[in-house]
């Protein structure tokens, strides 16, 4: 029984870690295009030796990071979200009395957290050691916040609301993902719990 607790936690933890990884992708690959484009004269087989390996981790070795933490990102993104969806049924029906689209939250995670990082080189151990620590404290903030869906590349595919919903003749409020792109209030919906006052809603049938 133990085991089992232990397993379900991280699959939680594998989960946030994922949606965080996915809203730096846009970065990722800004940062690789980079790299390969300044060091293309670089991209051709030099044999396997002491010397090649150093000059690919030099020249390569940030942007092979970025690639396989995004492949891992988005394999776990389309995971969890078809888990989420898989049991989005079971959720609790309320009714919505106040919606907030809150989309635009994620021009400012842009602005704040991704543009500052585009003007680091990633050349000097200095600068991989800062932008590794900087992604650590924003990572630590970002699972106990409700940035977790504050996610430019889940934006591009579902909608983000702040709502106020009335359930067991209690008002309640919270951060809501779906693929409604139009909520009017006094609507029918269902709410699955996936984070402290954080939910995945579909509507009601």
């Amino acid at each position: 029984m133990a085991q089992r607790q232990y397993d379900i936690v991280n699959l939680k933890r594998l989960s946030l870690f994922t949606l965080f990884i996915t809203s730096y992708i846009p970065l990722f690959a800004l940062v690789i295009f980079r790299q390969f484009y300044n060091n293309w004269e670089f991209l051709h087989w030099g044999g396997l030796s002491i010397d090649s390996l150093h000059v690919f981790v030099k020249k390569f070795g940030v942007s092979t990071v970025l690639l396989m933490l995004s492949v891992i990102g988005l394999l776990g993104y389309f995971i969890t979200f078809s888990n989420i969806r898989a049991n989005a049924a079971n959720g609790a029906l309320v009714l919505l009395k106040d919606v907030k689209n809150k989309n635009s939250e994620a021009i400012g995670y842009i602005a704040t957290y991704i543009i500052p990082f585009l003007f680091q080189n990633f050349e000097t151990p200095y600068e991989i050691f800062a932008f590794s620590f900087l992604l650590f404290i924003i990572y630590r903030i970002y699972i106990n916040s409700n940035m977790l869906l504050i996610n430019p590349l889940l934006t591009m595919r579902y909608a983000i609301y702040e709502i106020e919903y009335e359930s067991r003749k209690k008002k309640c409020n919270g951060l809501v993902v779906t693929k409604e792109k139009f909520l009017p209030d006094d609507t029918e919906v269902k709410l699955y719990e996936i984070g402290h006052k954080l939910y995945f809603l579909t509507v009601n049938e």
